[in-house]
Order: C-alpha cells, then sequence, then structure tokens
C-alpha cells in the first residue's frame, strides 16, 4: 500500500515537472522579457521615458520586418545569410535609379522589392529544387549581393533621397514614427499568413516532416521556394524603410541584419529544427535585442565590447534551442 502510494507521488511529482517546463520552453521567453524591461529601468529610468521607448521601435523597424520573413524560411528548415547584403543591393538599385539616372520616386519603390525577390527567387530555386544547402545557397548570394552593390553604386553614397522618402521614412501618426507602424503591420501580415491561411499550415507541415508532407500531397518544393520569395518581400520593405528613414544610402547598410534577425527568431521560440514557431514569439525576440542594445548604449557599454555581448547572445540562442530540442525528444 505504501509502496503505491509513493508511485502515485512520484507520477503526479514527475506529472508537475514536465508541465512547468513545457509552461517555461512556451512562455518563457515573454517573463523574460518583462523582466529585462523591469531591470533596465531600475538601471536606467530614462529607459521608460516615452522619447527612448519610440527610438527602441525605430532602431529594431528594420531588422523585426526581416525577421517576419525570416521566421517562415526557419519554420520551413531553412536558412538566409544574405538578407543584410540584398537590403544594401536594392538600396542600391533604387536610389542610384534616382539619383544618377532620374527616374521618379515609384520606380525606385518598385525597385526596392524588385531587386529583393528576385534573389530571394533564386534562394529558394537553390534550395528547394536543386537539392543545395540552404547556407551555402545566400551565402554565395549574399556574397554576390555585396559584389553588386559595390559595381552599381561605384562605392559611393548618396544623400538626400526624393521628397517622398525622408517624408515617410521620418513621419509619425501621433507620436508613433511610421516606420514602426510599418513593422507593425509587416507583423500583423505574418501572422495572419503563417497563422490562418491553409499556405502556413503547409510551411509548417514542410518542416515538421518534409517527407511525409510529400506523401500527403504537398509540393514541398513550392513551399521552400515561396518562404525564401516572401523573405525577399520583407527584406525589399525594410530596405525601403531604412532607406527612408536615413534619407540616404551607403555600401555598407545591412550588415549583420541577417544574423540579427536569425537570433530574434530563434530567441522568439521558432526552432531552427523546423516545423515549429510564431510570429508574436519573434516580435519579442526583436523587442529582447532592441532592449539589449538600448541598455548598452544607456550603460555607456564600449561598442568594442558590444559586438561580443551580441555575440554571446545568439551563442545563447542557438544553444537552447539545441536544448528545447533535445528535450522535446526525450518526450517522444
Amino acid at each position: 500500500m505504501e509502496q503505491s502510494t509513493t508511485n502515485v507521488v512520484e507520477k503526479a511529482e514527475n506529472s508537475l515537472g514536465v508541465t512547468f517546463l513545457n509552461f517555461v520552453l512556451k512562455y518563457g521567453i515573454y517573463l523574460v522579457f518583462l523582466i529585462m524591461c523591469v531591470v533596465v529601468s531600475v538601471v536606467s529610468p530614462v529607459f521608460l521615458t516615452t522619447q527612448n521607448l519610440s527610438n527602441v521601435l525605430l532602431q529594431t523597424s528594420s531588422i523585426g520586418i526581416i525577421a517576419v520573413g525570416m521566421t517562415f524560411v526557419i519554420i520551413a528548415r531553412g536558412m538566409d545569410v544574405s538578407v543584410g547584403a540584398v537590403v544594401a543591393l536594392s538600396s542600391a538599385f533604387a536610389v542610384t535609379s534616382m539619383k544618377l539616372n532620374g527616374q521618379p520616386w515609384w520606380v525606385g519603390l518598385f525597385l526596392f522589392f524588385f531587386a529583393a525577390i528576385v534573389v530571394g527567387f533564386v534562394n529558394g530555386v537553390g534550395t528547394a529544387y536543386l537539392r543545395m544547402p540552404a547556407f551555402l545557397v545566400t551565402l554565395a548570394t549574399m556574397t554576390i549581393s555585396k559584389g553588386l552593390v559595390l559595381a552599381v553604386s561605384q562605392g559611393v553614397s548618396h544623400y538626400g533621397l526624393p521628397e517622398f522618402y525622408p517624408e515617410f521614412g521620418l513621419g509619425e501618426v501621433g507620436v508613433i514614427p511610421n516606420p514602426v507602424i510599418v513593422m507593425l503591420f509587416a507583423f500583423l501580415a505574418g501572422y495572419l499568413l503563417l497563422h490562418k491561411t491553409v499556405f502556413g499550415r503547409k510551411v509548417f507541415a514542410v518542416g515538421g516532416n518534409p517527407d511525409a508532407a510529400r506523401v500527403s500531397g504537398i509540393n514541398v518544393e513550392k513551399i521552400i521556394t515561396l518562404t525564401f520569395i516572401i523573405v525577399g518581400v520583407f527584406t525589399g520593405l525594410s530596405s525601403f524603410v531604412l532607406t527612408s528613414r536615413l534619407n540616404s544610402f551607403s555600401p555598407s547598410m545591412g550588415t549583420g541584419f541577417e544574423f540579427s534577425a536569425i537570433a530574434a527568431v530563434v530567441i522568439g521560440g521558432t526552432s531552427l529544427a523546423g516545423g515549429e514557431g510564431n510570429i508574436f514569439g519573434t516580435l519579442v525576440g526583436v523587442l529582447i535585442m532592441g532592449v539589449i542594445n538600448n541598455a548598452l548604449n544607456l550603460m555607456g557599454v564600449s561598442v568594442y565590447y558590444q559586438d561580443v555581448i551580441r555575440g554571446a547572445i545568439i551563442f545563447l540562442a542557438v544553444m537552447i534551442d539545441a536544448l528545447r530540442n533535445r528535450y522535446a525528444q526525450t518526450l517522444d
């Protein structure tokens, strides 16, 4: 009788332990974000001012928009390290067409998206149909894009864009900057597409088990290609927002965006193994990255050490993802 009671207690304790771990894995990132905000606000009272919070959102807007598209790619077991270079490439084509060739602003707006979508299509075809590793395909297009940026711009920066761009990039709706509004709409569009459509369910199916998805009638290659095109669309939007906000173009713009976007997506709970993730988690991941950057600046941390800290955060995010996948396998 005592043995039976002990077994029941042990099972109950194990069940509670598993439930707690599942809760932490599912909602822990939101708790971490709240704790970070409290700690930073205590360390620096400036953090909670309206101006500073607006700056945090403004600084994260371009990376946040890319992170929306990156969520689709990673859920489908992909990876895109070309997005940072594509930001510069899209901006180079758009800005030089307007500044040097005298094209109207709407032609430049078209080129922002056209260049990014073409690269996304190439990445998708190379990964899905040619069966090349996504990391290597996008690494190649990243290198090509960087070379094209220098070829198109001749390594020259441009300042003072047509009137439409600075008016948009520096404008506000109430107290909310336009780039932040665009980012929020990007997340809303990403949420609806990923979580409320048949296409979104197919993305999860492909990422979870491509062979099973193929047997069930899903065109796996098409879905994977579309995820890369989607990240291309969001990358083009990001380059437009960034260039408008800065009212300028530089060949080095977008540097490091790929790793910040990937880190934000993984921190937000999307698994690098594919088949798992959500847009709201990515939004929290983006905000965490923004709060960390802002906190480092408010505390006067040297820019040299800031890169070290960001790299450590990316390492920690990948490690947590690996541990989460290992834990999930033990439950299966």
